[in-house]
């Protein structure tokens, strides 16, 4: 009796612990909030991807589930299959699956078919193959070691992933969680001879070298690694603060309805040298082709009050922007740069064209998976139909392997040199559209040219190359890797075209005259527009995670453009002190100190709160700050969010 009287008291407290063991799973499932979030259509408008929710993990049911064994699942599915540098292998609608496939990393993001509408509507529209996506917890970019939780023993460490310093001495705190009794466990740090016990806490202190510094810290249990954290560290010099440049970007258009006079120019002039602005950014040339400058000798491309967007209409009454805007700068101490959108002639939303309908042969010839391999003009596109009527923002991009296009954009450059007194040039929009331009029978033969030069022979295009089949997938070629090679060599070239023009001019009336660029922090999917913004000597680290890692050879080195340029701006369009430091330490690393790295804001992006923390994040961490955009300043508040810049320490 008693016996029984104790097994029944071990049932119950077995229940017991059972039901608090749940209760558990599901207040962390209620506190923490996972999401899959889908590449952005275009990072260059909006960086976040559209999110979905995950709602279990390895339970696959009508819930989103995220799945991590290769166990057989016996119903269809419809969503992603993801590998461990998130890049999307294929996409599934309403398909049974091999499971094989969910190793080495990769998995499985779904739900099954025909028991969650919104969830399979979501997969189907959002996401393509070759994406690259980002796991979420909680808003903040996690890992699927993060999401699982940690199950054995492991690491807790102090440091981000990316960080950049500039002491020679790097302190990690560590911490031994779930640890097992009895066990020996002991760390090993890369770079440092034998190795340390550890059984609660331990501090190590790493010594750097300049520049990049990849430190993988290793776990084992008597003896065996059991588990490793990878941390990048770029080690810099320190920057006098009063050395970094901050930067006002004037957008054309919207900036262009509010400075109509030299009154409204001085007012803005004078809050922005109280808010320590350095640099000034006019759009000098918009993404519809119009400029903001009267003398067009050259070009004769018509001024912004040309446009045909009823929007955007202002009275024209001779007003000269950038005359005016540069004469105010010198006056006021500022650097005045210029900014061309330089390969972009219209905008199919709004069908407004200041140049491209006298020259239509510009425009750029895509494969969209959405055209299941029809070769269209963007105008002509099924995603220029669907601008066309509302539906989403569209910009027609031309041809930079055109040498009309490019000629053209210089002569915008010679007569902006020739008749106003600015200090710099900034490369915007220097790129292809994305991956699926150009494709234009000119492309087509520079392709095979480029290709005869190195031994090979253009047989079919664009199957060479790519091509996208009937259910809208992207199919490599044999030649895929040179085609991407072959766009940043396109880009490469324009960039010294406009650095031998500023030469030019350096060697005759403007002796300080700068060449910039603007680009998106995200180099690891920047290859998809043709840009290779790091510098030649950049070597790629797998442990910096890029999800097309066969990209970055000797060969694609030599299609940096970097070494035309004196400072580089890239778009931190982010919202967390660790993702901004994330980004601005790997453009440290892929510039490898060649040059400048200032990080830019998006100013409309983030609330009050978010503002200052980016603010202070990008000004620390990078060379300088850019801010984007004038017309989403309110002064009084602005000065505010940037209090105490100048006492930052690095």
């Amino acid at each position: 009796m008693d016996n029984n009287r104790k097994t029944r008291n071990t049932v119950k407290n077995s229940l017991v612990y059972l039901f608090f063991l749940f209760c558990q799973v599901g207040l962390f499932a209620q506190s923490d909030k996972i999401t899959l979030e889908a590449a952005s259509s275009d990072p260059t408008l909006v960086v976040r991807g559209n999110e979905l929710t995950i709602e279990s993990i390895n339970q696959a049911n009508d819930k989103v589930f995220i799945k991590t064994t290769d166990s057989k699942l016996d119903f269809p599915i419809t969503g992603v299959l993801i590998d461990k540098n998130n890049l999307v292998i294929d996409v599934f609608a309403n398909q049974l699956i091999d499971c094989s496939k969910i190793t080495d990393g990769n998995y499985l993001v779904a739900v099954q078919a025909s028991k969650n509408a919104v969830a399979e509507s979501f997969f189907k529209t959002h996401f393509k193959k070759k994406d690259v996506v980002k796991l979420r917890k909680n808003g903040n970019i996690s890992n699927l070691k993060e999401i699982l939780g940690h199950q054995s023993a492991q690491l807790k460490i102090d440091r981000d992933k990316f960080t950049t310093v500039y002491e020679k001495q790097f302190l990690v705190n560590c911490e031994l969680i779930n640890k097992s009794e009895g066990h020996k466990y002991q760390v090993v740090v890369s770079n440092q001879n034998g190795q340390k016990d550890i059984q609660n806490k331990l501090a190590l202190n790493c010594k750097l070298q300049k520049g990049v510094n990849y430190i993988n810290i290793a776990l084992l249990d008597n003896s065996k690694k059991i588990s490793e954290e990878n941390l990048v560290v770029f080690h810099k010099e320190k920057e006098a603060v009063e050395s970094k440049i901050k930067v006002l970007w004037i957008e054309q258009f919207p900036n262009a309805k509010v400075l109509t006079n030299r009154t409204a120019v001085d007012s803005m002039l004078k809050n922005a040298k109280i808010a320590g602005f350095t640099h000034l950014v006019l759009d000098v040339k918009g993404p519809e082709g119009y400029v903001s400058y009267r003398k067009n000798n050259l070009s004769h491309s018509p001024y912004f009050t040309n446009t045909s967007n009823p929007n955007k209409k202002i009275p024209d009454d001779g007003f000269d922007l950038l005359g005016e805007l540069t004469d105010g700068a010198k006056k006021g101490g500022f650097k005045m740069f210029v900014s061309f959108n330089f390969f972009t002639e219209g905008n199919v939303t709004t069908q407004d064209y200041a140049v491209l309908k006298q020259h239509p042969e510009w425009e750029e010839m895509v494969q969209r998976p959405e055209d299941k391999g029809q070769i269209l003009k963007i105008s002509e596109s099924k995603v220029g139909q669907e601008a066309k009527q509302g539906k989403r923002v569209a910009l027609a991009f031309v041809n930079p392997a055109n040498p009309e296009v490019v000629d053209f954009q210089l002569l915008r450059v010679k007569e902006v040199l020739d008749n106003y007194a600015i200090d710099g040039i900034v490369l915007d929009r220097t790129r292809f559209d994305n991956f699926y331009a150009d494709f234009s029978e000119l492309s087509k033969n520079k392709f095979a040219e480029y290709l005869k030069q190195k031994g090979k022979q253009l047989g079919q295009f664009p199957n060479d190359a790519f091509s996208i089949d009937q259910e809208g997938k992207m199919v490599e070629g044999k030649y895929f890797i040179d085609w991407i090679t072959f766009r940043s060599t396109l880009i490469k070239e324009f960039a010294s075209k406009v650095r031998k023009v500023v030469n030019e001019y350096k060697a005759s009336t403007k002796p300080n005259l700068q060449l910039a660029a603007y680009v998106g922090s995200w180099y690891e999917t920047y290859y998809q527009n043709g840009v290779n913004w790091a510098s030649s000597t950049f070597k790629y680290n797998p442990v910096l995670g890029f999800p097309e890692s066969k990209f970055y050879s000797a060969e694609y080195s030599k299609t940096s453009y970097v070494d035309n340029l004196d400072f580089i701006m890239i778009g931190t369009y982010y919202k967390t002190d660790k993702e901004i430091a994330k980004y601005v330490t790997l453009g440290n690393i892929l510039l490898d100190g060649k040059i400048p790295v200032s990080a830019s804001l998006s100013l409309p992006d983030l609330n009050d709160t978010e503002r200052r923390i980016a603010i202070k994040s990008a000004f620390k961490n990078s060379s300088g700050l850019m801010i984007f955009d004038l017309c989403y300043i309110n002064w009084p508040e602005f000065l505010d969010q940037i209090k105490g810049l100048q006492t930052i320490k690095n």
